[in-house]
């Protein structure tokens, strides 16, 4: 349970990111428990992340400000460990180093930076822009599934957003798909027409016949 002072704090700090949104970063208290934050980071262009999206979630102690936080991401990255804490100089793995100062937006921007270098840390994990594309494009399906249940309570608007672009998604590569099968089966067409013998009987020119023979 959140002490006074946290949950005045947390309560502020939600109505400034309401009024003051961040491009690359969504996050909402649980309507259960204000110290258990979600958060959506939107992967930025020219970065492995591109059209990433991933869930994470931060649990603040009773005594925030004044201590730090957990963090953690739930969807596959390539960066991080899934639902592992990541050790930052913002988390509970550096109370030492912790700033009062510092909100839940600062902490999840720091979160992106970190993300977005090459740095290694408790809880992150080494793999090539290869698997972190792949895996940027499969992030939208998994926030919506089975395996990400607290994704749907917690964002709602996100999945029927999610949702509505998988399947236009779909529709475009389906279309892309029946456009490249038609075009193989004229070219095929055309080349069985070009392997089809020529009766001489039916060529009215005299040197094409001789040529035909």
């Amino acid at each position: 349970m959140a002490s006074k002072q946290a949950f005045k704090r947390l309560t502020k700090e939600y109505k400034q990111i309401q009024e003051n949104p961040s491009p690359f970063i969504v996050a909402r208290p649980s309507e259960a428990n204000i110290l258990e934050w979600h958060y959506i980071i939107s992967g930025p262009p020219g970065t492995p992340y591109e059209d990433g999206q991933y869930h994470g979630i931060i649990m603040f102690p009773t005594e925030y400000p004044f201590r730090p936080p957990s963090i953690k991401m739930l969807t596959p990255s390539g960066r991080f460990q899934t639902n592992t804490r990541i050790c930052l100089s913002m988390s509970d793995f550096h109370e030492d180093l912790w700033n009062p100062s510092w909100s839940v937006a600062t902490i999840i921007n720091g979160l992106l930076s970190f993300m977005t270098g090459s740095e290694q840390t408790t809880g992150s994990i080494s793999t090539s822009d290869n698997t972190k594309k792949i895996l940027a494009k499969k992030s939208k399906e998994f926030n919506i599934s089975s395996s990400n249940l607290k994704f749907r309570a917690i964002f709602p608007d996100y999945v029927e957003k999610n949702n509505k672009e998988i399947k236009e998604r779909e529709m475009k590569l389906k279309l892309e798909q029946d456009a490249e099968n038609l075009k193989k089966l004229e070219l095929q067409k055309a080349q069985e027409l070009k392997e089809i013998p020529t009766s001489i009987d039916n060529i009215d020119d005299p040197e094409d016949k001789i040529r035909a023979q």
